[in-house]
């Protein structure tokens, strides 16, 4: 819709400023939490530049990886056409690749800074799906990761879109998912009113997200995103993290209650 700000006579993507908004409103929301896990109300703000510095390496890395076939296929623009060959095969961005990547950055963060990587994921862990809830406003002001064509009034037609086919009716898959975003960080941040472990915070995000995840992916009509095994890569990565965070949360629990009782 709006693939591009104006300001002071030079245009700046609206994703990357929608992305820098995201990550600025979780710095604030995570500010408010310091208290709880001793951090000073600056730390925030030196952990999310880890964490945003984490994000954008892997997310690019994930989607580099998607395109494995044709980076072979296309080796010979490596040379010929080096911005070419980057801009096409490590242009995107793929969210799991920046999940991961942003627990990386914190984890070095906290060996660095030599604070416990627990207390930090407690921290940030619940403001992850607020931000993502703004990243994807951008996704959708930009008209990248696009829905299927459907016709009005669900349907929604771009006409000065980057990614996406002007003109044609599709559904705004960007917008569900930043509505379903804030439905998780409100139930997270309900979640973490009382004290919980690290691991169980990550395991219940882990099973709502992904669990949406693999379904919007049935909606989205964007083809350069990688599929193995018929799915796409969000979609089988989705499965994974959906089992092995059941598994996890209830292990948890099992452990918990056990400790209780002794």
């Amino acid at each position: 819709m709006f693939p591009f700000i104006t300001f002071l006579g030079r245009e700046y993507p609206t994703y990357v400023i929608l992305g820098l908004v995201g990550l600025f409103l979780g710095v604030i929301v995570a500010v408010f939490r310091t208290h709880r896990y001793g951090f000073t109300r600056s730390e925030p703000v030196y952990i999310s530049v880890f964490a945003g510095f984490g994000l954008l390496v892997g997310s690019i890395l994930l989607f580099g990886i998607t395109q494995l076939p044709y980076i072979w296929e296309n080796r010979t623009y490596f040379f010929s056409d080096f911005l070419y060959y980057v801009s096409r095969f490590f242009g995107g961005m793929v969210f799991y690749g920046g999940l991961l990547g942003s627990v990386i950055g914190i984890y070095i963060y906290c060996r660095i800074m030599k604070t416990h990587f627990s207390l930090a994921m407690k921290l940030v862990l619940p403001v992850f799906p607020l931000a993502h809830a703004v990243m994807r406003i951008g996704c959708f002001a930009g008209g990248c990761c696009y829905g299927i064509e459907h016709p009005s009034p669900l349907g929604i037609a771009f006409t000065q879109a980057i990614g996406a086919p002007n003109n044609v009716p599709l559904l705004p898959v960007q917008l569900y998912e930043s509505i379903t975003n804030i439905v998780i960080f409100a139930i997270l941040w309900y979640y973490t009113k009382k004290e919980r472990d690290w691991i169980e915070i990550a395991c219940l995000y882990g099973i709502i997200y992904s669990f949406i995840r693999f379904w919007t992916e049935f909606l989205r009509g964007d083809a350069i995103r990688g599929f193995v095994l018929g799915l796409s890569t969000s979609q089988f990565i989705s499965v994974i993290v959906f089992f092995v965070s059941i598994f996890l949360f209830i292990r948890k629990q099992k452990y918990a209650k056990k400790c209780y009782v002794k």
